[in-house]
């Protein structure tokens, strides 16, 4: 049986506690409030509009019964009535079936009765909550369907297979129906790594607070996202490039992810959709050459390329002056520049391939005692993902192979050692091995074979057992819960935590206090 609430309204008090006391006797799950007169009842119901059930008299002083019922019916159409009084006439038998009163109760009240007529009102109650959740269940699908109506031809759009119904003649070029909009703008989310089907994302919700406008989120796949959202022509770039690094700020924050976000020209028909979306790929297609947390904007593609080739130049120009401080041929890099400076395009690749290059001019020819230092090395090299972290890793090579004798195992030592100190310091977070993989520019499978040829056991039990280890000490030297502890070294599920504890010390946690504790 659900739970309804039920103001009971008597300028009697007796007539109330009465009331109440039937209500127990029968079990009904009904939460009962009270109010001497009308106007008491009123201001109740005015803060209180839940009300399921009013069960009132209809004598009363000032605000009597059937005014009260009517102003309710007002405030709270659903509000099921019940009149109680001892005058039977006429009269105001009609004037509650006009209002529409569910029952008329006489004084003094016969128990039989009470009970069918509360018990008929709460199965009424009963149906209209069934059907109103019927409804709501149907609503939710309907817009479900819709939902995913709009996204699908939306994001058909979006990659050219959509089909663009001709626009009215008046309005054709201003007007795009489907969305709403009058004018549309795209802001392409790229995320870099599997992100968008980890985590539940209410782009709709967060841009529309931004913008003031409507907007729709259209998931592409796990690392990129598009939002379409109401532009105005009056927009100003700097406006939206702001509005952008708030965007990349947040998600920063809130999610600790870095985006790209790239902001299309205003879209006047849908016909456009498609292009502003392959422009925005081609400007994605450089984001290696940005700096992290870039914000794009497809309106001044030229600046963009411009800024784009002026950034690169910079970190190229810091990466040949720290080659010449260590006294290695730098020439490849300045021919890179030199190529920059003529307007030719550097790929990716070719910049990677350059490194490479000066990674063997570092180590000389690879032999058997340096090949796994080397491997590491370009595998750093291929895993960088922007030019700001290769540049950090060519750095970081070079300073191991250039400060130590045993160049290529004091490099695996430093890696394995910052693995240890990046554990050491973040164990108490969602820490897995692609998050530690991505900080020392190492694929996983290539730094999970690492990690247990130096350190004997996988980088999983190491974490699992730096968490257990220092479980152990909160428990005997603070206060804290249990529970609490398990969430602080990392581990939110209880039942979880217990059992790995007991499973490392034979003991559960609450057993190794109360046993070693002082």
């Amino acid at each position: 049986m659900m739970m309804y609430k039920m103001l009971v309204v008597d300028d009697d008090r007796s007539e109330r506690e009465g009331v109440k006391f039937l209500t127990k006797q029968f079990n009904w799950e009904l939460e009962i409030a009270e109010a001497d007169c009308g106007e008491t009842a009123l201001a109740y119901i005015r803060d209180n509009c839940d009300i399921d059930i009013l069960l009132t008299d209809i004598r009363m002083r000032e605000l009597d019964g059937l005014q009260l019922a009517q102003q309710v019916k007002q405030l709270s159409p659903h509000t099921k009535i019940i009149f109680m009084s001892a005058y039977g006439e006429f009269e105001y038998a009609q004037k509650a079936i006009d209002l529409k009163a569910i029952h008329y109760i006489l004084k003094p009240v016969e128990i039989g009765e009470f009970m069918r007529v509360v018990s008929n009102v709460i199965q009424m109650c009963d149906e209209d909550r069934q059907e109103k959740m019927k409804n709501e269940r149907i609503q939710e699908v309907y817009w479900k369907g819709i939902r995913y109506e709009k996204q699908k031809f939306l994001y058909d759009l979006i990659q050219g297979r959509g089909v663009i119904v001709e626009e009215d003649s008046e309005t054709s070029g201003t007007v795009i129906h489907f969305s709403g909009y009058r004018y549309m703008r795209m802001l392409m989310i790229h995320a870099g790594s599997r992100f968008f089907d980890l985590i539940d994302l209410d782009a709709e919700a967060l841009l529309t607070e931004m913008t003031g406008g409507k907007a729709d989120f259209v998931n592409l796949n796990e690392v990129q996202s598009v939002l379409l959202y109401e532009g105005k022509p009056e927009e100003t770039e700097d406006v939206m490039k702001q509005m952008g690094t708030l965007l990349v700020e947040l998600f920063k924050e809130k999610y600790s992810v870095d985006v790209t976000l790239i902001i299309s020209g205003l879209i006047e028909n849908l016909g456009q959709i498609t292009s502003e979306y392959n422009l925005m790929e081609t400007m994605l297609a450089s984001k290696f050459f940005m700096e992290q947390g870039a914000v794009l904007y497809t309106g001044e593609v030229i600046t963009g390329d411009r800024d784009v080739s002026l950034y690169t130049h910079h970190v190229l120009m810091d990466m040949m002056a720290w080659l010449k401080e260590i006294e290695v041929d730098s020439s490849k890099i300045a021919l890179l520049i030199e190529m920059l400076q003529e307007g030719k395009t550097v790929s990716e690749n070719y910049v990677k391939f350059v490194c490479t290059e000066l990674l063997k001019s570092i180590l000389g020819r690879p032999t058997q005692q340096n090949v796994n230092g080397y491997m590491m090395s370009l595998e750093r090299i291929n895993h960088a993902s922007s030019l700001i972290e290769l540049l950090k890793v060519m750095q970081s090579i070079t300073e191991d192979l250039v400060l130590n004798v045993e160049r290529p195992q004091e490099l695996l030592r430093r890696v394995i050692e910052d693995v240890v100190r990046i554990i050491d310091r973040e164990y108490s977070s969602e820490l897995t091995l692609e998050s530690i993989a991505r900080q020392v520019y190492l694929s996983p499978g290539y730094l999970s074979r690492l990690f247990k040829k130096y350190k004997g056991k996988s980088i999983i039990k190491h974490i699992t057992s730096i968490r257990l280890e220092r479980a152990g000490e909160l428990l005997l030297t603070t206060n804290k819960k249990i529970t609490d502890i398990g969430k602080e070294v990392g581990y939110p599920n209880f039942a979880y935590f217990s059992s790995l504890f007991k499973n490392c010390y034979g003991k559960t946690p609450s057993q190794y206090r109360e046993e070693y504790g002082l």
